[in-house]
């Protein structure tokens, strides 16, 4: 992929240059130069524009870049010096497709841009394969529904609990180089399949009306290897879309807990994912609050306790503070579902 580095401060173009040069081919934008001519004998795939400190220069390259048919559907990335809120805001308001402040990891800047880039492609190439992949999506979760109704509701209400989180994430801007706005709907999608391998669990256990003894939890547990088995199949077949790795993450490791004490791997702090960690949350609390033939529902503020008391614990510190801001959109939620089940 061609990149074009429209350089305002230097510091900046040598750390893109770095970062990117490896996988992709990198033209500098000449000062003073015509831009029409040289974008026409110059095709790019993406545009990165460094700023300084109050830089207004940039940002007039911008507006004159998205006036020329050449580039007008290009992704345009501003990477400036320094957090500057108004620069950012401005970035945004302007239509730039992301805006990065150092410091910045040269595997993160790479990533970012080969996200943006693939999502750039697949704008362009929106057709039956993305309504494929939808559908497809669609009839993992009626395939699981249709072998135990209660997984069934619990993977379409855990979803909602997770996008509650994810959509707080994404407005507090707190996560800022782990959350990307454009990754919405793949994570989100992901995030319904987490219980796919639940397909694979003996009937006699997964539909069993009272609780499970040691050897029936221990098969339980097999449903986070299956769902990533699963996964890794679809991906090998099909060359993998980035919400089936996602859907894999999540599928595997949404029983992790934060002190290493979960399965299948044990894994410890951020080795878990991190939308797996934000899964966990969603899928504790409907867990907690749902009626099964061996439980009563625990109510939201029942619910809410035994999650602050596995703060450090059992969830991410991090992912309870999340959940506390929203809380009382979990409870909202909640309260809906049980209308809507009476």
């Amino acid at each position: 992929m061609h990149i074009l580095i429209a350089n305002y401060e230097e510091e900046l173009y040598r750390f893109s240059d770095n970062a990117l040069q490896e996988q992709h081919q990198i033209l500098p934008l000449p000062e003073d130069v015509k831009l029409i001519a040289y974008l026409r004998n110059n095709p790019v795939d993406a545009i990165i524009i460094t700023l300084s400190t109050n830089d207004k220069k940039g940002f007039r390259t911008y507006d004159i870049l998205k006036r020329i048919p050449e580039v007008q559907e290009k992704p345009i990335i501003f990477l400036a010096a320094q957090q500057e809120e108004a620069q950012e805001r401005k970035a945004i308001l302007m239509g730039a497709d992301d805006y990065l402040t150092l410091p910045i990891t040269p595997q993160l800047l790479l990533h970012r841009v080969n996200s943006i880039l693939q999502l750039s492609t697949l704008r362009k190439n929106k057709s039956y394969a993305d309504i494929y992949e939808e559908e497809i999506s669609v009839i993992f979760a009626e395939l699981v529904e249709c072998r135990d109704l209660d997984t069934g509701d619990h993977m379409k209400n855990t979803t909602k609990y997770f996008k509650i989180l994810l959509e707080a994430a994404l407005e507090s801007g707190e996560y800022q180089g782990v959350i990307n706005s454009e990754d919405f709907h793949d994570v989100v999608r992901s995030a319904m399949l987490h219980d796919i391998g639940k397909i694979g669990i003996l009937d006699d256990i997964l539909r069993k009306d009272s609780s499970l003894d040691y050897d029936e939890f221990e098969h339980m547990k097999t449903h986070t290897t299956l769902g990533k088995q699963a996964f890794e199949k679809i991906i090998l077949e099909t060359g993998g879309s980035k919400w089936l790795y996602l859907a894999k993450d999540m599928a595997y490791c949404h029983h992790e807990r934060w002190d290493g004490n979960g399965y299948p791997d044990g894994l410890k702090g951020e080795e878990i994912p991190f939308y797996a960690r934000m899964l966990t949350i969603a899928d504790v609390y409907d867990a907690l609050t749902s009626s099964r033939t061996y439980k009563k529902a625990y109510s939201h503020r029942k619910a809410r306790e035994i999650i602050e008391e596995g703060r450090g614990s059992y969830f991410d510190p991090a992912m309870v503070d999340l959940f506390e801001k929203v809380n009382k959109r979990f409870e909202e939620r909640l309260k809906y579902s049980q209308h809507v089940r009476r």
